[in-house]
């Protein structure tokens, strides 16, 4: 099938992300095309395992941004920053409510050999790992090393703190993990090298973004409990009233010609919350997941305040990146 015999719009149809390809389903069962991708080609990864990551999105990361995008690029939910990574925008805003996240993103833009300085000498270590656990340094290198050092250590690279604000992650059982990969790093940092950082609400973070530009959300949520206390369960993570000031701040955006996509769980309470926009449902498979409810089949869905079109996901997928 050609791709001008493709159907336009994919509101309301399928993205199913595989190892190495995605097909893309407009309505009919029939109307599925597969195209190869290739994730090694993407010119930087992120430097953070990051729960609920966006790496499986990167490889179509072109398709949401408008053709020649020359606006500013906002992500307010920062954590890994897949999209940002694969997307390299010559402006950007990231920002996050972590601020040891924050701090981490600034230390390697600022001083990326340092950072590297310091973490080369950290050895794959239970002892250390909980002496450095117990630690909270002032000075942005060393906070930034240590984040990445337990990021790469810790049980399933979770990323949790108990009410005092102390990390509490368990060792995990790595045999050789890579806790500094020096090229990936020093590929992050000249990304990062004209971007603004912020620990702000997603809210106050994209209060300056004008028409021209572009913001992507990715909000903390749980893919399963669909039919078991949805809201009750994600609640922990975003509750349903931070849901609805989250629409209030895309209608915001979408009234000043702001390009919006936004991921989420493909839930129909949340359907009905963001009535209006686009939704793209997504498959994809995940092994591993902090969350067991997140592991195996994973559907999800992508909403924009554009119509996604076929065209321009196939073009993204198969372009060299």
């Amino acid at each position: 099938m050609d791709v001008d015999e493709r159907a336009t719009t994919l509101s309301e149809t399928e993205l199913e992300f595989g190892e190495g390809f995605l097909s893309v389903r407009c309505g009919d069962p029939e109307s599925k095309v597969r195209v190869r991708i290739a994730h090694a080609s993407i010119r930087t990864r992120p430097f953070l395992k990051w729960a609920g990551g966006k790496q499986w999105l990167a490889p179509i990361a072109g398709a949401l941004v408008p053709p020649g995008f020359v606006g500013r690029y906002f992500e307010p939910f920062l954590g890994g920053g897949a999209l940002f990574f694969a997307l390299q925008p010559r402006r950007a805003v990231l920002s996050d409510l972590n601020p040891d996240l924050i701090t981490t993103y600034a230390a390697l833009r600022d001083d990326v050999e340092l950072l590297i300085d310091e973490l080369s000498d950290y050895p794959h270590d239970r002892d250390f790992f909980f002496a450095l656990r117990s630690r909270q340094p002032n000075v942005p290198v060393l906070a930034g090393a240590r984040l990445i050092y337990l990021n790469k250590t810790a049980f399933n690279g979770m990323y949790r703190v108990n009410a005092r604000g102390e990390f509490n992650v368990p060792f995990g059982s790595y045999r050789r993990p890579t806790i500094c990969q020096q090229d990936r790093l020093r590929d992050a940092a000249k990304a990062l090298c004209a971007a603004e950082l912020r620990c702000a609400d997603f809210s106050d973070a994209t209060s300056a973004a004008q028409a021209g530009d572009f913001v992507f959300f990715d909000p903390p949520y749980v893919t399963g409990h669909h039919n078991n206390g949805f809201r009750k369960y994600n609640a922990q993570l975003f509750s349903w009233e931070c849901q609805e000031r989250l629409k209030e701040v895309i209608a915001s955006l979408t009234e000043k010609q702001v390009t919006v996509a936004m991921t989420n769980a493909d839930h129909p309470s949340l359907r009905s919350l963001f009535d209006g926009l686009h939704v793209t449902a997504v498959k994809r498979r995940s092994l591993i997941n902090s969350s067991a409810a997140s592991r195996g089949l994973v559907r999800e869905a992508l909403y924009t305040n554009f119509p996604l079109s076929a065209e321009s996901v196939i073009a993204a997928a198969e372009a060299p990146k």
